[in-house]
């Protein structure tokens, strides 16, 4: 007999244990305050605890200010000089050391998980402007919207879209204005620069070949004649002897 008690002892000793369950932490009303949809008071109330209310603490921000509890199925959050936990056999101000882990605001997330059956879940888009213009640090990482992600890919697609038409723009300019200086180029030079009357006092270019310029035709006509000894006014000796009158 003494060896089946001897045996036992053994076999329970080598059995393990299963674990104990996680102790949920409960936090008391200090005095009769409300339950709110978020971590300010300009948030909705969900709704109203009366003093030495029990709930179960979810965590609270990291720097004490507001926890996330549950009460009675709600859930929502509680001012942290609104609460007390016993600790060492008394009750005492929620503070670090006390195994209340630390927890962050999401309002997207937190407002669709729930309050989706609330009634001021209808101005659930007035309240996201709330927090997204009322953002506070310790509510720890800020939530990225859904829109503001796409919205955010759309100006980085525009932004590329516009880079690119620019750089082809100025492509477009540079091979136009390459364009006119060839133009430019290949017209001669007489044609390029037409005739200008020489201004008083300046000294009359000397017309050249190709662009003698209006009237120096007959000039250069004139000086022929000149130099044959006649002007053009005057008849040729050949009209004389033939006896033709001079005009």
């Amino acid at each position: 007999m003494r060896s089946i008690f001897t045996l036992a002892a053994l076999l329970a000793a080598t059995v393990p244990l299963a674990p104990a369950a996680a102790q949920s932490i409960h936090g008391y009303t200090s005095g009769p305050t409300r339950l709110y949809s978020g971590p300010l008071r300009d948030y909705p109330s969900v709704r109203t605890l009366r003093r030495g209310s029990m709930v179960n603490l979810q965590g609270c921000l990291r720097d004490w200010s507001w926890c996330d509890v549950t009460y009675r199925g709600d859930r929502g959050w509680i001012a942290g000089d609104a609460l007390r936990i016993s600790h060492d056999g008394r009750r005492r101000g929620i503070a670090s050391g006390m195994g209340i882990g630390v927890t962050t605001f999401l309002f997207g997330s937190y407002w669709d998980n729930h309050y989706q059956g609330r009634r001021f879940y209808g101005e659930r888009q007035r309240w996201q402007s709330q927090y997204d213009s009322g953002y506070r640090p310790e509510w720890g990482e800020r939530e990225q919207r859904r829109d503001e992600g796409s919205n955010r890919g759309r100006m980085h697609d525009r932004r590329q879209s516009e880079g690119q038409h620019g750089q082809d723009q100025r492509s477009d300019n540079r091979q136009g204005q390459d364009q006119q200086r060839r133009d430019h180029a290949s017209i001669p030079r007489s044609a390029a620069e037409p005739y200008r009357l020489p201004q008083h006092g300046e000294r009359a270019a000397q017309p050249s070949p190709r662009n003698p310029g209006p009237g120096n035709g007959a000039a250069n006509a004139y000086g022929r004649n000149d130099r044959m000894g006649h002007r053009p006014d005057q008849g040729t000796a050949h009209d004389d002897a033939a006896g033709h009158p001079h005009n």
